[in-house]
């Protein structure tokens, strides 16, 4: 635009004056600042989530295999996208074998339409040596599958919308199988996995959790998961305060956890949705080392549940 295109006349002074121009979100006052600070390092510094990762039927040459996940960018606002790109170098500098992306990458199609692009070329820096899977979530349907599927497929990742890739991992065979959004009522488990057998090694992609409700027959290898941002604010020895979005239960809201025989892991997310906060629940990227479920060390607790019900809980118990 030329700056003759902003001048505007003042008619009692018959002088031209500009407009300012603003750049930028506008800084809040003073004395509000530091709480202002607080609240941005709570939605944007990014933690690197060390996991070891238990997966069915892992070949042990696969055992110490890295591969990163990040999901839920939300990628709404300029700060989120400079996160995204953050993140981007974060997981570059891991080194992984595999980049796994779990959905909800706009919340809807306005913010798609603006950010897209942008979105595109910061996906395309990454460099794993096997490899981008990526799934969507029901965000991304409501925006346009379509229109980030390409985004994502011209970024360089390979988009899994109920279905599986069978690669080669150090000259060793394992599946990534993709399923598509269960709130978004496009999850096919059955048809993900046609053409697989039970001892086939997989690493499921499902955006929710839930979806492994409907997939437990198929025997999975390892789900992982997004969508819960983390449970958002978590309270020391309570967890999330939000319980009621998981049929699954609360407790696969974020982290490694067991369901029946195989780990599902939850990433707290990139981005916020609705309300921008998060409360001991930062941004997150998961580095995995794969290792057969075999050498994970496991332990089993039986928990006393009212009118004398019990049930069994596994999960991994701490090493050095």
């Amino acid at each position: 635009m030329s700056t003759a295109s902003l001048r505007v006349l003042d008619p009692d002074r018959r002088k031209p004056r500009f407009k300012k121009r603003t750049t930028g979100p506008r800084k809040p006052p003073i004395p509000l600042r530091p709480l202002h600070r607080m609240w941005r390092r709570t939605i944007d510094r990014i933690d690197v989530v060390p996991v070891e990762l238990p997966v069915r039927r892992l070949a042990p040459a696969l055992a110490g295999v890295v591969a990163c996940q990040i999901s839920d960018f939300h990628v709404d606002r300029d700060e989120d996208l400079a996160r995204l790109q953050e993140a981007v170098k974060t997981i570059n500098q891991q080194h992984p074998d595999l980049v796994f992306l779990t959905g909800d990458y706009f919340s809807g199609g306005d913010t798609m339409r603006r950010y897209i692009d942008d979105f595109s070329r910061a996906l395309k820096d990454l460099n794993p040596k096997s490899g981008v899977y990526a799934i969507l979530g029901n965000h991304d349907h409501w925006a346009s599958a379509s229109r980030v599927s390409e985004a994502l497929r011209g970024a360089g990742a390979e988009v899994l919308q109920n279905e599986h890739r069978r690669i080669a991992v150090k000259k060793e065979p394992i599946n990534i199988v993709g399923i598509d959004d269960l709130w978004a009522r496009r999850a096919e488990p059955v048809k993900a996995f046609r053409g697989l057998s039970p001892d086939d090694c997989s690493i499921v992609l499902a955006h929710n959790p839930d979806t492994a409700l409907y997939t437990r027959h198929l025997a999975p290898g390892v789900m992982l998961s997004g969508h819960t941002h983390g449970g958002v604010v978590r309270i020391p020895y309570y967890g999330s305060l939000i319980r009621s979005v998981l049929r699954i239960g609360p407790t696969f809201s974020a982290g490694l956890n067991r369901y029946n025989e195989f780990f599902i892991y939850t990433n707290r997310g990139l981005g916020t949705f609705w309300v921008r906060i998060r409360i001991n629940c930062r941004p997150e990227i998961s580095r995995f080392s794969l290792i057969p479920m075999a050498e994970a060390a496991i332990e089993e607790e039986t928990l006393e549940k009212p009118r004398g019900r019990r049930i069994r809980r596994a999960r991994l118990r701490a090493t050095a």
